[in-house]
């Protein structure tokens, strides 16, 4: 009788140091949880890109060294190249981060934080062995540069809105910009991009010209 007793007693003991460790357990994934959410939103918003005190904008360094999402190329008519017909006079490199593209790829959107980097390069076209009239990048002209915003920051700015922060740079100042309302100076030019943006798109990605990003598409 004693055994069993003691038997009863040691399995009592046993069962409360598992309901234990069971409630040790949920608390730890749950603290778990709410650190790293905590930490995520105390995380600085692209803080090589936005001041987040103001939201001004800058051209990041480095950007070079991103992957490419898609040139555009620019014509004009040159009177000194009447035989050779349209002759490139600039391009638009576009450059945005391996996470963005990656991201994209799997779900369809820009995520939050995204930078656009559209590089202006003057442009000189000329004869070569490949064809009479070739035409290739010189010097940079300036920046355009797009951050993705899914939270509506900076709402007192005239630079934010619409999804997304919106600046353009001269090539003689890659932090200060000269753009001072986006709803007038950006979004002219960028009205013509959503009719042509994929169906499945979020409204405020149609923003994008992504029919000239390929890399964008699923693999």
């Amino acid at each position: 009788m004693k055994n069993y007793e003691l038997y009863l007693f040691w399995e009592a003991i046993m069962k409360k140091k598992i309901a234990f460790l069971i409630v040790g357990m949920v608390l730890l994934v749950t603290a778990q949880a709410i650190t790293s959410s905590f930490a995520e939103d105390s995380k600085p918003f692209v803080p090589h890109v936005v001041d987040a005190s103001t939201g001004n904008i800058r051209v990041p360094e480095g950007y070079r060294l991103w992957p490419t999402l898609g040139t555009w190329a620019h014509a004009k008519k040159d009177t000194t190249l009447k035989t050779n017909g349209v002759a490139v006079h600039e391009y638009h490199v576009v450059y945005t981060q391996p996470e963005t593209i990656a991201h994209y790829q799997k779900t369809g959107q820009f995520p939050d934080g995204a930078v656009l980097v559209k590089e202006l390069l003057h442009a000189k076209t000329m004869a070569m062995s490949t064809g009479p009239v070739v035409g290739h990048a010189t010097t940079t002209k300036g920046w355009f540069v797009l951050v993705r915003d899914t939270q509506g920051r900076y709402k007192d700015s005239g630079l934010w809105g619409e999804g997304w922060g919106w600046s353009f740079f001269s090539a003689e100042d890659s932090v200060h910009t000269t753009s001072k309302n986006f709803k007038a100076e950006c979004i002219p030019c960028h009205m013509p991009a959503k009719p042509l943006a994929p169906a499945n798109s979020v409204e405020e990605d149609k923003w994008i010209y992504a029919l000239g990003y390929p890399v964008l598409q699923k693999k």
